[in-house]
């Protein structure tokens, strides 16, 4: 196993990391300008409300998402400073007393970039939605790299983010638990089904994560069926959210260690490969509205834009709503 450079190292040429949810990535494949570009049938698919009382097609059995996600976990807990909370499923009070341990254990990485729209905390912030990149071509061959590009986690409090995760083993739209396992709790591999059913052919999927109920603070994770029209549920889930955060984002998210040339183990991964999120959305009180200076800004954002690969450039396309890192 390859040993990763210091990370004090890379860190002293680089801003601190202040990301601390990243898990949920998506890369998308070389497609057209069009596979994530904003557009009013995009934004009026956000405020659709026709639900098919479906579950995503292909989603994967909780049982299955624990044995292929569950070796994130601790990376994206530790992030955030949060103890291991037990197998996936556990309530969490149960869960700190498991077999785990009660301290999350980071594994080794040396960078943690991020870029992107960042929402503000608002009074009312119900939801957020975005057509996001995704690929059945991109291979990861680190075993220290995690792609989360697209990731989106809507303002007000959410008990769910929505990731497309990529490993050497995972190429996956999934569903994280802010409010009780803190992991991952629904996924749906990316392929060639995800693709005829999610992407209507573009390459991008659109998802969206809407409160529900208020009392309960319940929040649910839908992908956009473009087959039926409506949209089907992937992951829903109740509680206080654990996350410390009222915040948001929909970003490009990385962990990767860096060679001895200074570029990171990830960029050969990534090369050729552009990630987008366009239409970017947020609701308040039930209201949707365009990603903008009102609601959206972008301190998320790391020093690192190119991910330590040269041959990246990214670019806010259009100011919050539509974002792009071409490589």
């Amino acid at each position: 196993m390859r040993s990763p450079k210091s990370v004090a190292a890379v860190l002293a040429t680089t801003a601190a990391m202040v990301l601390g949810c990243g898990l949920g990535s998506a890369a998308a494949s070389p497609a057209p300008s069009t596979s994530a570009a904003a557009s009013p049938a995009a934004t009026a698919t956000c405020s659709s409300a026709a639900a098919s009382g479906s579950a995503v097609q292909g989603a994967l059995t909780q049982a299955q998402v624990q044995q292929r996600l569950s070796p994130l976990t601790a990376q994206r807990r530790a992030q955030y400073g949060l103890p291991a909370k037990g197998a996936l499923g556990a309530e969490s009070a149960a869960g700190a007393a498991s077999a785990l341990g009660s301290a999350a254990v980071k594994p080794q990485v040396d960078i943690h970039p991020a870029q992107g729209t960042s929402f503000l905390a608002q009074s009312g912030a119900d939801g957020s939605c975005a057509t996001q990149s995704v690929s059945t071509s991109l291979a990861v061959q680190d075993g220290y790299t995690t792609i989360y590009t697209p990731t989106m986690y809507p303002p007000g409090g959410s008990c769910v983010e929505l990731v497309t995760v990529y490993t050497q083993s995972v190429r996956a739209v999934s569903a994280w638990d802010w409010c009780k396992s803190v992991a991952f709790a629904a996924s749906v591999p990316v392929n060639s089904s995800f693709l005829s059913t999610y992407t209507n052919g573009s390459g991008a999927y659109t998802g969206r994560v809407i409160r529900t109920s208020t009392a309960s603070n319940t929040w649910s994770a839908s992908l956009y069926n473009y087959a039926t029209g409506a949209w089907d549920t992937l992951f829903t889930q109740s509680g206080t959210n654990q996350s410390g955060r009222t915040d948001g984002w929909d970003i490009e998210e990385l962990y990767s260690t860096v060679g001895t040339s200074g570029q990171a183990y990830s960029c050969a991964d990534m090369a050729g490969l552009t990630f987008e999120s366009s239409g970017i959305s947020v609701r308040d009180n039930g209201v949707w509205s365009a990603a903008s200076s009102a609601n959206s800004d972008t301190h998320y954002d790391s020093a690192s834009g190119s991910f330590y690969c040269p041959g990246r450039s990214y670019q806010m396309v259009s100011a919050y709503t539509h974002w792009k890192d071409v490589g």
